[in-house]
């Protein structure tokens, strides 16, 4: 009877060890299809999100770029008003020019617009402290080559020898500006492109009048 006591507990034995693999090997069919849902899930809410994240970068890029582009204007605008680059109609106070003069490097310029003979315009300009204009250099009177009128200037030829010089007495050198016979005349009158055009000195002309700033 012992015998077929333990016979039969043999069975069960084995049915119930082999019913746990069973279990187990239900636990990892589960967790990869779990994690893939997971992924696909997450991968989709990560492509419903990046398209409008990106759109807010490209909107925050596309204002910081406005912002310095606006303040680069601004400060060159700024520059060129102050060195006077800027058309010469444009004028007002800057650095330390008195009102409707034309401030650039150091100089105070007013172009008067209107007519007078050399003699007058000589009178004028010492009315307010100043002399017809001089050059002196191309680089620190760049500015001057856009001018396109005939102005008078503070340049003369002297009689006794015919050499020109200014109203101070130095004489015109030649890298200065470039004289060009238009008319006889002892007098002369700025044109543009630093050169000088004769002019008598009787004729009727604007002016432009230049002091150092204070």
């Amino acid at each position: 009877m012992n015998e077929c006591h333990n016979y039969k507990l043999k069975p069960t034995k084995r049915g119930a060890s082999q019913g746990w693999p069973k279990q187990r090997s239900a636990l990892p069919t589960r967790q990869p299809r779990e994690n893939a849902i997971i992924r696909r899930k997450s991968s989709i809410e990560e492509l419903k999100i990046s398209p409008l994240f990106v759109r807010r970068v490209i909107a925050a890029a596309m204002a910081i770029r406005f912002v310095i582009i606006t303040l680069i204007w601004f400060a060159i605008f700024i520059t060129l008003l102050c060195n006077n680059e800027v058309p010469i109609s444009s004028r007002g106070y800057c650095g330390q020019c008195p009102n409707n003069w034309i401030y650039y490097r150091n100089n105070c310029y007013h172009f008067f617009n209107e007519r007078k003979n050399w003699n007058q315009s000589q009178a004028s300009c010492l009315s307010q402290n100043s002399s017809l204009l001089k050059i002196y250099s191309h680089e620190d009177q760049d500015f001057l080559k856009l001018v396109k009128s005939y102005h008078w200037m503070g340049l003369v030829q002297t009689e006794a020898n015919g050499s020109w010089e200014w109203e101070d007495g130095s004489t015109l050198s030649q890298d200065q500006l470039t004289v060009v016979e238009m008319q006889s005349g002892s007098c002369a009158v700025y044109g543009s492109s630093f050169k000088a055009y004769t002019e008598n000195c009787s004729a009727q002309n604007t002016y432009i009048c230049m002091k150092k700033a204070v």
